[in-house]
C-alpha cells in the first residue's frame, strides 16, 4: 500500500513537472535560421498561446482587403479583455502594430517571441503585466503577407523570403491611417477606438541610410503633446529608453537617420510626422507613439533582437510609469475637450536642435560594377564616431480657431462614414433649414501631377473666410467638438490641413462649376428677362455703355447678365467648401 502510495504521489509529482515546461516552453521561431513567420503561421502561433495560456486570448477585428480578418492578441495578467475593465484598473495598455510593410517583418517575429516569453514569465517579465496590458496585431498587412517572394527589398539583408510593401489593393498603408481607403486601415481604426492605448509601437525597417546602428526610432513629435506630457516624453521617457537600450541591451539607439545632404553625415532632421503616417494618427489621440526603423543591411537575426529588446523595454517603461502615463494622457484628453485652436500643419524650426553621438562610416565615391555610373556608398572598414546636430522641433505652420461643430452634408457619406469609425459622435438635423454659418472658398490650390495612393493629393491650399447663409437639409450631420476624436475631427474637416479630406480629394467635385449657360436659345430667354426687369434692363445698359470692351463682345455680355440673373446663385457655391463651422449655437 505504501509503496503504491509513493509511486501515485511521484507520478503526480512528475506530471506537474512536465505540465510546468510544458507551460513554460516557447514555440520555436526561425529568425535566427533567417527566415520569417508566414501570416498562417503567425496566426497558428497566436492561437496556440491563447489555448495554453488564461492570461492571452486572439480575437478577430473586422476585415482587411485580402479576405481575410484582422486579428488582435491581448494579454493580460488578470485575465481581464475588455479595454473599458483594463483602464478602471488603472492599467496602461500598450499596442504593438506590425508587418505594415510585410517586408520588414522584425515586428512580426519579435512581437511573437515577446509574447511568448512575457506568457511563460521568462526573465521575469510577467509582472509588468500587474500595471500593463499588451496587444499585438500579430500581422497588419494580411494581402502584403501571402505575396512572399525572396526578390521583396532585393537589397535588404534577410529573411529568406519577405511579403510585399502593398496591400492586397496596392495600397502603402503607412500612407492610409487618416483616409482610410482600405479595409485594413478601418479595421484599425475600429482597434485603435475600441483600445483607446496609452502606448503604440509601429515596427519597420529602414534603407534610407547605412550606419553602426541597429535600431533607429521615430518617435512622435512632441509638440503635438501638450506642455506637461511634451515635456514628460522628451525629458524623461525618450532619454529613459534610450539608455536601457545602450546600457542594459548593448544596443545603443539613435533617432531616424533622416540626413540634411549627400555624403557623410553631419546632420540629421526630424521626421515630420504627418497624420496619415502611423505615430502621426496616434498623436490625433494623445498616446505616446513610437515607430522603430531597424537598418536594412544589419542581419535579420540583428535587426530581429533589437526590435525585441525595445519592446521589452517599451513594456517595462510603461508599466513602471503606468500611473505618470495614465495621469498625463487624462489631463491631455481634458485639454483636447477645451482647446481653443489646432495646428493642422508644421515647420521645422531650422534655429534649434540637440546634439547626438552619431556612429557613422566614411562617404566614399565609387563606380558601379554594371552601368559604370558614379555613385558613392559608406565605407564599413571606415568607422568614425561623431557629435552631430538633431533637428527635431517643429512649429506650428497652419494654425485654426476651433468651431462648436462642424456641418457635413449628408451626400458626403464616405466622410461621414471615416468620421463615425474614428469615434466621432454626430447628430442629423431634423428639418430642413436655414443656418449662419462660417465658410471657407477655396482661392487656390495645387493638385498634385501623378497619382499618390490613387489620389492627386492637393497641397498649398488658400481659402477666404466668409460668414453667411447656408441651406443645410434634413439629414445633413453637425459634428459638435466637445469629444475625444476632436483633433481627428480637425484634421480631417480643414481644408488647409497637410492630412484632411480635402488634400486627399474627397471634396474635389464641389471646385467644378455648378451650371454655366448655353449659348444656343439663351439670348430669347435673356430678351423676354430683360424686357420684364426694368432695373435689370438699366443696369445691363450702363455697364455695356461704360465697358467697351464688354460693349464689343457678345459673349462678355452674356456673361454679365447671366451672372446677374437668380440662376448664378448656383455658381456662387462654385469653390465654396462644402463643409460649414458653425461658430456659436443656433437655436
Amino acid at each position: 500500500m505504501r509503496n503504491l502510495l509513493s509511486t501515485t504521489l511521484l507520478a503526480i509529482v512528475l506530471t506537474a513537472t512536465l505540465s510546468a515546461q510544458e507551460r513554460s516552453s516557447t514555440p520555436s521561431l526561425k529568425y535566427d535560421e533567417n527566415q520569417s513567420l508566414t501570416w498562417e503561421e503567425a496566426i497558428r502561433y497566436y492561437q496556440a498561446l491563447d489555448e495554453e495560456y488564461e492570461e492571452a486570448s486572439l480575437i478577430e477585428m473586422g476585415m482587411t482587403d485580402a479576405g481575410r480578418p484582422l486579428h488582435l492578441f491581448i494579454i493580460s495578467g488578470d485575465g481581464l479583455f475588455d479595454p473599458r475593465e483594463i483602464h478602471s484598473k488603472g492599467k496602461t495598455i500598450v499596442l504593438i502594430n506590425n508587418g505594415i510593410h510585410p517586408g520588414e517583418p522584425e515586428g512580426i517575429d519579435a512581437s511573437a517571441r515577446f509574447a511568448a516569453d512575457i506568457l511563460a514569465d521568462r526573465e521575469g517579465l510577467k509582472k509588468y503585466l500587474r500595471n500593463c496590458t499588451v496587444a499585438i496585431i500579430p500581422v497588419y498587412n494580411v494581402g502584403g503577407a501571402l505575396t512572399r517572394s525572396r526578390y521583396w527589398r532585393i537589397n535588404q539583408n534577410g529573411p529568406e523570403e519577405k511579403g510585399a510593401r502593398r496591400n492586397t489593393r496596392f495600397l502603402d498603408l503607412n500612407r492610409d491611417f487618416v483616409k482610410q481607403d482600405s479595409r485594413d486601415a478601418r479595421a484599425f481604426a475600429e482597434i485603435y477606438s475600441y483600445l483607446d492605448p496609452d502606448v503604440f509601437l509601429d515596427t519597420h525597417t529602414t534603407n534610407g541610410s547605412d550606419h553602426q546602428f541597429t535600431v533607429t526610432l521615430i518617435a512622435t513629435q512632441p509638440e503635438k503633446m501638450f506642455p506637461e506630457m511634451e515635456h514628460f516624453f522628451r525629458e524623461e521617457m525618450l532619454p529613459g529608453l534610450y539608455s536601457r537600450m545602450k546600457e542594459v541591451g548593448k544596443n545603443e539607439m539613435v533617432p531616424y537617420v533622416q540626413y540634411t545632404e549627400r555624403g557623410e553625415i553631419k546632420a540629421i532632421t526630424g521626421f515630420k510626422e504627418h497624420a496619415y503616417y502611423s505615430t502621426g494618427y496616434s498623436a490625433l489621440f494623445n498616446s505616446f507613439g513610437f515607430m522603430t526603423e531597424t537598418l536594412v543591411y544589419k542581419p535579420y537575426p540583428e535587426r530581429v533582437r533589437g526590435t525585441l529588446q525595445f519592446i521589452k523595454e517599451l513594456v517595462r517603461y510603461s508599466a513602471l510609469n503606468s500611473k505618470e502615463i495614465l495621469r498625463l494622457r487624462a489631463e491631455a484628453n481634458r485639454r483636447t475637450l477645451e482647446a481653443k485652436e489646432y495646428v493642422v500643419d508644421w515647420e521645422q524650426d531650422t534655429t534649434r536642435w540637440d546634439m547626438v553621438i552619431f556612429h557613422g562610416y566614411r562617404y566614399e565615391d565609387t563606380v558601379t560594377p554594371i552601368s559604370g555610373r558614379k555613385t558613392g556608398f559608406y565605407n564599413h572598414s571606415r568607422p568614425y564616431t561623431d557629435t552631430i546636430r538633431y533637428y527635431n522641433y517643429f512649429k506650428p505652420a497652419v494654425v485654426v480657431e476651433a468651431p462648436e461643430a462642424y456641418i457635413v452634408p449628408f451626400a458626403w457619406e464616405e466622410v461621414i462614414e471615416r468620421l463615425r469609425i474614428n469615434g466621432a459622435e454626430m447628430h442629423q438635423i431634423k428639418n430642413d433649414t436655414t443656418l449662419t454659418v462660417e465658410a471657407y472658398y477655396i482661392d487656390g490650390y495645387e493638385p498634385a501631377r501623378r497619382a499618390t495612393q490613387g489620389h492627386y493629393f492637393n497641397s498649398k491650399t488658400e481659402v477666404r473666410k466668409v460668414t453667411r447663409e447656408v441651406g443645410y437639409l434634413k439629414g445633413d450631420y453637425i459634428i459638435p467638438l466637445n469629444q475625444r476624436s476632436n483633433k481627428y475631427i480637425v484634421t480631417m474637416l480643414e481644408p488647409r490641413s497637410e492630412s484632411g479630406f480635402f488634400a486627399w480629394n474627397f471634396f474635389d467635385s464641389f471646385l467644378e462649376g455648378q451650371d454655366w449657360f448655353s449659348a444656343w436659345g439663351f439670348e430669347s430667354h435673356l430678351k423676354e428677362l430683360l424686357d420684364h426687369d426694368p432695373a435689370l434692363r438699366a443696369a445691363f445698359d450702363k455697364a455695356r455703355n461704360e465697358d467697351a470692351q464688354m460693349a464689343a463682345d457678345p459673349v462678355v455680355q452674356l456673361q454679365w447678365l447671366y451672372q446677374n440673373t437668380p440662376v448664378s446663385e448656383l455658381e456662387k457655391r462654385t469653390r465654396l467648401y462644402p463643409v460649414g463651422r458653425l461658430m456659436k449655437k443656433s437655436n
